[in-house]
């Protein structure tokens, strides 16, 4: 919110210069951003009338002029200005004027000619550019002699103030004026009288109001045999330019200057453009819009306009069309003044692609209660420039819709409590009824009643809240904060994260921190069967869903990385998922990677290779043997949308997946913005975040008996069957079944492979026995045939 300095003194005038007055508006929440003047500096520039025009007698280029400038006689200056005529007003800098740049200027001879001063153009005096080729060309109405930075108010500051989304109630002058009073001390003054324009005859436009709730209330009037010739006031344009604004016509000006000075957003429509009943009610199916931007919108059904029998003339809150714009020929006016629920404007405009200050108003509240004012202040206004006669008020209202603020009980000893601070109860009350709160004491303190404006006001720590602020935080007491050093114990069966983390980091990987809300449309793509979550008021269409998985952040972290030149990414992520469950909405710790590129760094051996799916399935099971589980979960093959078919599995304990590894699927490299092999995987942190307590066991003083074993199975059958079935043997000497070679080719059928394994056979108490090995090999090359139809090769 841009504030022009001299238009908020009008309001309100505490004895604090612009530095101390921005000081004051940050220390009271509302962060001023910076401070600009709204011209450089210049000195001895006059308004100027041109007498007369003559061509100079060796200059085609050049003109003298005699121009009066308020002194006794006329000067003479020679111009080189295109538009210069007899008759306008400019601007003239005097003999000694020191204009932007430090140009002084001085007498001069240009061509033989005498010239005694310069007629300036708006670049030359560091003003907006006005447009024009040559002079700045001022009002016929503007007083020859007077000073210019005086005339056109040019010692004013723009001051630039950061609202929170929850001070919606200072995207006014009208605004931020009610909380410098209060935070000044100082008298809060409309400065203009609350005029009710004069009205004759019903307004004939009617309107049907289909969604009461979405908006509340809409006010209109019928406009007309008004000068159509009339001009935006110099005044008004310049506070439309400072406040960031750009002047169009009269109409428009005077709808943005009134919601820049009281907050409420207005439109006016050519009333002969419009045909039938004015209709507000939510788009219906293929209906199409073309903005003022001469932008065509295809409308949604969830969106809420502004329609007249041939169809949408406006988004409600938001930006009006085409086709009901005021132009240079409208010669009736039809000034809508409503009030749209928040929830029904949040990311409309957004979700168009839009982004106009009325819907940054509406989106955040806008006083239910202002309209009929704000109305009459454009009525009076535009009745004023160009006259006109007006229609009675045509309205429709739903009392229930408008916010009603509620009172909230406030206690001293809270005040104490959250501020450290006994503030007498008077200056409470004080600061209240600058704030326009309605007061009433009780037994346990104060009932207080927010203004209608002020929708942040909920619980008592908002009101609290507002006591500090306007007493001044620079005023509270530095309180040492007094907290027990209790730290709780940490059961020895559970492991922190950070360990977790570290064993990530130690394994050459990089810890990543995504947004938690993804490009809905690539997050379809990859887990189609996890319903998510969408967004009410996204940051941006990318930005529009919240995660079901981690994959597409570390996606996205890859593909940034990938377009700098580094081709080796190792990156994880520990964090929250968000699914929904029977109309519930569950968060869920997740622990997830991704690799890509070589296996090493690139070193002077030249030794390396790219990453495979079992370089990650290292990775993984080195979080596995962390944890309890180590032995439990099984990598089962299973095909997942995201992964490459074949490349792919899941991590299944107990019978309930709890986490999914694999590359990515090729169909999704592009779409994902990445390149190369990406190895994926997630696994639900629960799972690894119990660890196995440590149990002393003494070591057998006994030998340590090994058998190899050779077992040619099917070609598809996992090694991990195969160990399964191995480790079903009920034995009290079996300590360790080890694969030591895999084998594939020549004596072996190309449907089968070799797998071999070590025995390791070991009793605590006691020497084994020859039988007794002998018995459990067999029970051991029994048990692989009957189960997984291994035969010993």
């Amino acid at each position: 919110m841009k504030v022009s300095e001299s238009w908020l003194r009008e309001w309100v005038n505490p004895e604090w210069d612009t530095n101390t007055l921005a000081e004051e508006l940050s220390l009271a929440g509302l962060e001023v951003d910076g401070i600009e003047p709204v011209a450089p500096a210049f000195t001895h520039v006059v308004v100027a009338k041109v007498i007369s025009v003559e061509k100079h007698p060796d200059a085609d280029k050049l003109n003298v002029t005699q121009v009066d400038i308020g002194a006794d006689e006329p000067v003479q200056i020679v111009c080189g200005a295109k538009n210069v005529v007899a008759g306008m007003k400019a601007c003239c800098a005097t003999v000694g004027a020191v204009l932007p740049g430090d140009f002084k200027i001085k007498k001069a001879k240009l061509r033989g000619v005498p010239s005694n001063g310069m007629l300036c153009g708006a670049n030359e005096l560091g003003l907006p550019d006005d447009g024009v080729d040559g002079l700045h060309v001022l009002p016929d109405d503007a007083p020859v002699g007077t000073d210019l930075r005086e005339y056109l108010d040019l010692n004013d500051q723009v001051i630039d103030v950061d609202l929170t989304p929850n001070r919606a109630d200072c995207l006014s002058i009208a605004g931020v004026a009610r909380d410098v009073a209060a935070i000044g001390h100082v008298a809060f003054k409309q400065p203009f009288e609350n005029v009710i324009t004069d009205k004759s005859g019903d307004c004939p436009q009617v309107i049907d109001i289909a969604d009461a709730h979405a908006c509340p209330k809409y006010l209109g009037c019928i406009v007309e045999d008004y000068n159509t010739f009339a001009q935006t006031p110099i005044w008004m344009k310049q506070r439309l330019e400072r406040a960031g604004v750009s002047p169009k016509n009269l109409t428009v000006d005077i709808t943005n200057y009134v919601m820049l000075e009281l907050g409420q957003p207005m439109h006016a429509f050519d009333a002969d453009k419009l045909k039938g009943n004015i209709q507000v009610r939510m788009a219906r199916p293929d209906e199409k819009l073309m903005t003022l931007e001469e932008k065509e919108l295809s409308l949604t059904a969830d969106t809420l306009v502004i329609a007249d029998d041939n169809g949408p003339v406006a988004l409600a809150g938001i930006m009006g069309g085409l086709d009901s714009a005021v132009s240079d020929t409208t010669s009736r006016l039809f000034f809508e003044c409503a009030h749209f629920a928040p929830l029904n404007i949040i990311g409309k405009a957004r979700q168009y692609g839009l982004h106009t200050d009325s819907s940054h108003r509406f989106e955040r509240g806008v006083d239910a209660f202002l309209p009929e004012k704000a109305l009459e202040r454009a009525l009076q206004l535009f009745s004023e420039i160009a006259g006109g006669r007006i229609s009675n008020i045509v309205s429709a209202t739903n009392e229930l819709g408008l916010h009603q603020p509620k009172a909230i009980q406030l206690r001293p000893e809270r005040i104490v409590k959250l501020l450290g601070v006994e503030i007498d109860d008077a200056e409470v009350e004080g600061i209240f009824e600058r704030l326009h709160f309605s007061i009433e004491k009780n037994a346990s303190g104060w009932a207080l009643t927010a203004p209608t404006y002020r929708f942040d006001m909920e619980i008592e720590a908002d009101l609290i809240e507002e006591v500090g602020r306007v007493f001044g935080y620079n005023n509270l007491p530095e309180t040492e904060v007094q907290a027990p050093m209790r730290l709780p114990t940490l059961p020895e069966s559970e492991q922190e994260l950070y360990l977790v983390r570290k064993a990530l980091v130690n394994r050459g990987f990089h810890e990543v921190i995504t947004y938690s809300f993804v490009e809905e449309k690539l997050q379809q793509k990859m887990v189609p069967e996890i319903p998510h979550i969408c967004l009410q008021n996204p940051i941006s269409d990318d930005m529009k869903a919240m995660r079901t998985t981690l994959f597409p952040g570390l996606l996205q972290t890859i593909s940034y990385n990938q377009k700098r030149q580094q081709s080796r990414i190792r990156i994880f992520e520990s964090g929250l998922v968000f699914t929904r469950h029977n109309e519930q909405t569950q968060q869920t710790p997740m622990i997830g990677g991704a690799i890509v590129g070589d296996l090493n760094p690139a070193n002077w051996s030249g030794e390396n290779r790219p990453v495979d799916f079992y370089d990650l399935k290292g990775d993984v099971e080195t979080l596995l043997a962390m944890s309890h589980v180590q032995d439990k979960v099984r990598f089962e093959a299973c095909e997942f949308t995201i992964f490459h078919p074949g490349q792919s599995a899941a991590l299944v304990l107990n019978g309930k997946t709890v986490g999914l590894m694999g590359q990515l699927h090729p169909g999704l490299v592009k779409s994902a913005g990445v390149s190369g092999k990406v190895y994926l995987f997630q696994m639900d942190l629960a799972t690894i975040m119990e660890t196995k307590v440590p149990a002393a066991q003494p070591i057998s003083k006994f030998p340590e008996v090994q058998r190899d074993l050779a077992f040619v199975v099917d070609a598809t059958l996992p090694v991990q069957a195969l160990l399964d079935a191995i480790n079903n043997v009920q034995s009290d000497i079996l300590n360790v079944v080890e694969v030591f070679d895999i084998y594939q080719g020549e004596g072996i059928d190309e449907a089968q492979k070799s797998i071999a394994l070590t025995l390791k056979i070991q009793h605590q108490d006691r020497t084994l026995q020859d039988e007794e090995v002998d018995q459990l090999v067999d029970q051991v090359i029994l048990n692989a045939k009957e189960r997984v139809k291994a035969e010993l090769r």
